[in-house]
């Protein structure tokens, strides 16, 4: 950690009132160090910092998106910037003279559900879930066969698994999306030590130069600083971030009628329903349905 910070210092990033932090199960999040009003810049990254992938593509990966459009060119795969991501990390991470390795050694080992073992997942019960994640897996698959050739023509060279899924699960439980802030998907150093929550106290503007984080509310002394990744339930938090918490207000239910899914309820909007006048009505007309087909 000290090496990273040192490195956050060295290229520019500037922080007013707060710390990184081990926190329980020694996951590391922000915290204020004193009171924080709302409306105040909090954190400020330089832009160079920051991995666009839509400036790679553009750039530095031009000619792969032409003579590799089914990995890079966004009109044939949706994956393409996130390829571009992973084949950034696959070729900085273990160059010495690269801007980015002091990031790249500190995350050790990101883990999400891609991770977790046949019998680990045979453990969850949500079948949705278990869906979810056979084509994540099949999805990863098809990734690094495409990557493994890729490698072999451009950089005759071997490609191997742990590598290439180091790179893909860095790019999922770190990325951040493009939105209104941010011109495509990107990696932001010093950004990504925010943990997420939905009721998160920051957000994001370019000024200038920077990346700036700014409160949103009043943070108290030692309260943790969140980010939001967006509108996510648990299973997806899971299944790309791998984690999930507590009271999380965009979770799901899945209401079901002979092992149909015929709504999915958010759990906020759960609790507001008058169930048996808007939910078993579905049922009821479902039912219906199925009598005129059979």
């Amino acid at each position: 950690m000290f090496q990273l910070l040192q490195w956050f210092q060295s290229e520019g990033i500037l922080t007013e009132n707060i710390k990184i932090t081990e926190l329980t199960q020694g996951c590391n999040g922000v915290v204020a160090t004193q009171p924080i009003p709302s409306d105040q810049i909090i954190i400020k990254i330089p832009l160079h910092l920051c991995i666009f992938s839509d400036d790679l593509l553009n750039n530095h990966y031009k000619r792969y998106k032409k003579y590799y459009p089914h990995i890079f060119n966004i009109d044939l795969n949706e994956d393409a910037e996130f390829n571009t991501l992973v084949l950034y990390i696959l070729q900085q991470r273990d160059n010495e003279m690269s801007l980015h390795k002091p990031y790249f050694d500190y995350v050790k080992d990101p883990q999400n559900i891609l991770s977790w073992t046949q019998q680990q997942v045979d453990t969850i019960l949500d079948e949705n879930l278990k869906k979810t994640i056979q084509k994540m897996r099949i999805g990863l698959q098809l990734n690094f066969s495409r990557f493994v050739t890729f490698f072999k023509e451009q950089f005759k060279k071997e490609l191997n698994y742990d590598q290439f899924l180091y790179a893909y699960q860095f790019v999922m439980t770190r990325c951040f999306g493009g939105d209104n802030h941010f011109q495509s998907p990107c990696l932001v150093p010093f950004g990504d030590m925010l943990n997420h929550h939905d009721k998160c106290q920051t957000k994001q503007k370019i000024i200038g130069t920077d990346l700036v984080f700014i409160t949103t509310k009043i943070v108290q002394e030692n309260e943790e600083i969140y980010n939001f990744f967006g509108e996510h339930g648990n299973s997806f938090l899971l299944c790309w971030y791998g984690f999930t918490y507590d009271n999380n207000i965009y979770d799901k239910l899945y209401l079901l009628y002979e092992d149909d899914q015929i709504k999915e309820v958010s759990c906020y909007e759960f609790p507001k329903c008058n169930f048996k006048l808007k939910y078993y009505k579905n049922c009821q007309i479902y039912q219906e349905y199925r009598d005129l087909n059979n």
